[in-house]
C-alpha cells in the first residue's frame, strides 16, 4: 500500500500517450491504477467516478485532451483541429456541474488557437508538432498551477483553526480531489503538519459515500484522527460540542456566493448556523463563475437511481421499481457561509466582487 501523497490521483505518464488515474470507485478495498488512452475512456472514468473532485475532473480533462493529441496521427491541419476540437466538446459535458471542468478545457483551446497562429508559416505537419508540445506543457502546467493553488488553500484555510480543532467535513475535497494535497481536507493536513492535532469528523455522504470510502480512507494514512458518522448525525455531534468549524469543498461558487456542492452541504450549512458553527467552503478561484449570478442559474446533475438503492449495498434496499430523485449536487445560499477559502485568501460571500479583480 502507497502512501497516500506517494502518487497523484491523475498523471499523464512520461511520453504523454497514457493518462494514469487511480480508480476511486474501488476505494478503499483496492487501490488500483488504470491507464487510459482515448476520450471515450476518460468520459466514462469522469461519470462512472473513477475519477471525481472538480479540480481532479478538470486536470483529468486537460490532460487528457493533450494524451489524445498526441496520439492522434495526421498531416493535415484542418483534420487535427476537427480532432482537438471533437474531444474539447465532448469532455466537456462529461459532468455539468463542476465549472473547473470547463475552465480548463478553454484553457486548452486558446493554447491551441494561439499555437497555431504562432506557427501559421510552418508546414502543416511541423506545426502540429508544435501545437501537440504546446498543449502538453500547458496542461502540465495547469496541473502544477493546482497543486500550488492546494498549499496556499492549506495555508490560509489553517489559520482559521484553533489547537486541537473538532472539524467536520463532507464528502472528499482532499487528496484524492485534486492535483496533490487537497482543498478543505489541506488545512487539515497542514495543521496536523504543525502538530496542531486536529479531530475530524467525517459525514459518510450517501448515497456515494466519499466520506466514508474516500476522506475516512485517506485521513486515516495520513495518520489523522478521523472518526467516521452518518449524514444524520451531524445535528447530535455539532449539540455536543463537539464540532469547532465545518469545512467543504464546492464544485461551483456563483457571483453572489452560492456554493454547489456536493448533495446534502447546504443541510450542514444550515444547521452550523443554529449552533453558532462557523462554516467554510475552500476551493481555488477557478471554481468561481462570475457569469453565473446565482445558484438558482447552476445545472444541477441528476444520476442514476441504482446509486440510491443498489451500490454499496449486498442486495436492492428498496421496493423493485420505486421512483428514486438523486440529484447529485445542491445549492447552500451565500447567507450560511461564513468565508470561501481560496489561494488569494479568505473572504466572505458579499466580497467576490473584490475576488475578480485579484484573478
Amino acid at each position: 500500500m502507497k502512501s497516500v501523497f506517494s502518487y497523484d490521483s491523475v498523471e499523464l505518464s512520461e511520453n504523454g500517450k497514457e493518462l494514469v488515474i487511480i480508480d476511486q470507485s474501488l476505494l478503499p478495498q483496492q487501490e488500483k491504477f488504470i491507464h487510459l488512452t482515448t476520450a471515450e475512456q476518460i468520459f466514462y472514468a469522469i461519470t462512472l467516478l473513477k475519477v471525481r473532485g472538480a479540480p481532479a475532473i478538470g486536470i483529468a480533462a486537460v490532460l487528457g485532451v493533450a494524451m489524445c493529441m498526441n496520439r492522434f496521427k495526421t498531416r493535415k491541419m484542418d483534420q487535427f483541429e476537427k480532432e482537438f476540437l471533437r474531444v474539447k466538446r465532448y469532455l466537456s459535458i462529461s459532468r455539468p456541474t463542476a465549472v473547473n471542468l470547463s475552465w480548463a478545457l478553454d484553457r486548452m483551446e486558446r493554447c491551441f488557437y494561439e499555437t497555431k497562429l504562432q506557427y501559421e508559416e510552418l508546414p502543416e505537419q511541423e506545426a502540429i508538432e508544435k501545437i501537440k508540445k504546446e498543449l502538453t506543457a500547458e496542461a502540465r502546467s495547469i496541473k502544477l498551477e493546482d497543486v500550488k493553488m492546494c498549499l496556499s488553500i492549506a495555508e490560509n484555510g489553517c489559520s482559521i483553526l484553533p489547537n486541537n480543532a473538532g472539524i467536520l467535513t463532507y464528502c472528499n475535497a482532499g487528496h484524492l480531489a485534486v492535483s496533490r494535497y487537497g482543498t478543505a481536507l489541506g488545512p487539515i493536513y497542514y495543521a496536523q503538519q504543525q502538530g496542531m492535532m486536529p479531530k475530524v469528523y467525517a459525514c459518510e455522504t450517501r448515497p456515494l459515500l466519499q466520506g466514508s470510502r474516500l476522506t475516512a480512507f485517506e485521513l486515516m494514512k495520513a495518520g489523522v484522527d478521523v472518526t467516521l458518522i452518518c449524514d444524520n448525525m451531524a445535528s447530535i455531534v455539532m449539540s455536543q460540542g463537539k464540532i469547532d468549524v465545518v469545512l467543504f469543498g464546492c464544485d461551483r461558487i456563483a457571483a453572489n456566493g452560492d456554493v454547489a456542492n456536493k448533495i446534502g452541504t447546504s443541510g450542514l450549512a444550515i444547521l452550523a448556523k443554529h449552533y453558532g458553527i462557523p462554516c467554510y467552503t475552500l476551493g481555488p478561484t477557478s471554481s468561481i463563475d462570475f457569469n453565473c449570478k446565482t445558484g438558482s442559474d447552476i445545472v444541477i446533475e441528476e444520476r442514476p437511481s441504482y446509486e440510491v438503492t443498489d451500490m454499496y449495498f449486498g442486495k436492492t434496499m428498496a421496493p423493485q421499481g420505486i421512483k428514486v430523485y438523486n440529484p447529485a449536487f445542491d445549492i447552500t445560499p451565500a447567507e450560511f457561509i461564513s468565508g470561501i477559502v481560496t489561494e488569494k485568501g479568505i473572504f466572505k460571500p458579499s466580497e467576490i466582487k473584490k475576488l475578480k479583480k485579484l484573478i
